[in-house]
């Protein structure tokens, strides 16, 4: 169950989508359980609002006999006619009384392909069910030709060809488009693929440019000339994309162009070192701004309403939540030349990362981007952690590793810190956060002086 102010936050996020989604002409949108989670007249607002066209057959209000949605949008690439047609998933008991009900897959979809065969000469299904549900509706259903499952686990999976439907998956959170070239005919039958050499080869050409692009970033032009692994892999790309033209005008002089349709598919990572679309960017910038607002008022509400209950224990700097902590100043007093070292780190600037993208009171960023007591997001919820951070605790500090230190700021021989290993990194730096995370080396850019 979400808060009131986690739900305005939502629902602005959602709005900010919507506008950047119809921004960049997108011509349907399949409805997911999550999307329904604040109700059908803010889903119907959202779609009036932005000139969208949200799709779902089998989505039906609890009262009439007719969808939410429309069920399918014909529409056309030059002279193809298309039917791309809308499934909502199963939300389980995840979302109730909310006005509606879902009708299973088995009691709708063959009468909407019925419905569409004979009006479309390719059919593409957008579904939120189960991956073990999408390979049933493909066996079931070869009129299906393609079909997009969201929502899934897996990340980026190459198109799977499932009795003539082509079941295909881009990873979530925006972070690759999925890129799907065709070559249609009307025979509607799915031939071969493109060689599995060429796919491989476009693989690694992906994986290089996402290495370019990632170390760009990090680094100087000045630097990067003189960096030996980055020009190395500038010499793959180059050789990279020379085999792949090579073996693109193989296939054009064998003649493989059949009486069946082929397909080539890849995966764009979208980089930080891509250029932004300055329309989007602008929406985008705009709905964070909104939404920390958001966040920082409800924040600023909480802190007074708490400010009469703190009790301080003699750390009249610290709210009592935070009495344990010490601050890295105190840190300092101490240990000099590793309190110089921790400043010059990147730990250092987590909290003013936050700031300059205006999500310094986003309460599901900020977690990892303070020094707090504890990592656990229910304790920081209920302990009411995350309302009022002193400046101290800004920023991945020195306690982050080694544990809460007020007693030992004030009984350095008894009270010794903790030592930090892994497990304290990967709360943190998880697979989804930082897929590039390697404990050993990372440690040793963070690693304070001995002494």
């Amino acid at each position: 169950m979400l808060t009131a102010t986690a739900e305005e936050a939502a629902k602005r996020t959602a709005q900010g989508i919507a506008r950047a989604v119809s921004a960049m002409g997108t011509r349907a949108v399949g409805i997911a359980p999550h999307d329904l989670a604040a109700g059908l007249p803010f889903l119907k607002q959202l779609e009036r609002e932005n000139n969208l066209s949200f799709l779902s057959m089998n989505l039906y209000p609890n009262r009439g006999t007719t969808p939410v949605f429309k069920p399918y949008l014909l529409t056309r690439a030059g002279t193809l006619k298309i039917a791309i047609l809308g499934l909502t998933g199963n939300p389980g008991n995840m979302l109730q009384d909310k006005g509606f009900h879902i009708l299973p897959w088995q009691s709708i979809l063959p009468k909407i392909l019925q419905e569409v065969e004979k009006q479309a000469d390719m059919i593409i299904l957008l579904s939120s069910e189960p991956r073990r549900v999408n390979e049933e509706i493909a066996r079931q259903f070869d009129t299906i030709h393609i079909l997009f499952q969201s929502g899934q686990g897996g990340g980026n999976q190459p198109p799977v060809n499932i009795n003539n439907t082509l079941l295909c998956q881009t990873e979530t959170r925006g972070k690759s488009v999925g890129f799907l070239q065709i070559n249609w005919n009307s025979s509607k039958t799915w031939g071969k693929p493109i060689p599995t050499q060429l796919q491989k080869e476009q693989n690694r050409l992906d994986r290089i440019n996402w290495q370019i692009g990632r170390m760009q970033k990090r680094n100087t032009e000045q630097a990067l000339a003189k960096n030996t692994q980055f020009q190395q892999l500038l010499n793959n790309k180059a050789q990279s994309e020379q085999a792949i033209q090579r073996m693109q005008a193989q296939i054009e002089s064998d003649g493989q162009a059949q009486a069946t349709c082929s397909y080539k598919n890849s995966f764009i990572a979208l980089k930080a070192s891509m250029p932004e679309d300055r329309s989007i960017k602008a929406i985008v910038d705009q709905t964070r701004r909104e939404v920390n607002q958001i966040n920082r008022k409800a924040q600023q509400k909480r802190k007074k309403q708490q400010a009469g209950k703190r009790q301080t224990t003699g750390n009249n700097k610290f709210p009592e939540p935070l009495q344990e902590m010490a601050g890295w100043p105190a840190c300092k007093k101490c240990h000099h030349e590793q309190t110089s070292f921790y400043l010059s780190t990147n730990h250092a600037k987590a909290w003013q990362t936050l700031a300059d993208l205006d999500q310094q009171y986003n309460p599901d960023c900020l977690l990892c981007h303070v020094t707090l007591p504890t990592y656990d997001s229910g304790q920081a919820q209920e302990k009411d952690l995350l309302s009022n951070i002193p400046l101290e605790l800004q920023g991945v500090g020195c306690e982050t590793c080694h544990g809460p230190a007020r007693k030992h700021s004030k009984m350095p021989e008894s009270v010794l810190p903790a030592k930090p290993d892994q497990d304290i990194c990967l709360q943190c730096h998880t697979d989804q956060r930082d897929k590039n995370f390697i404990y050993t080396e990372k440690i040793q850019k963070i690693r304070c002086p001995a002494g």
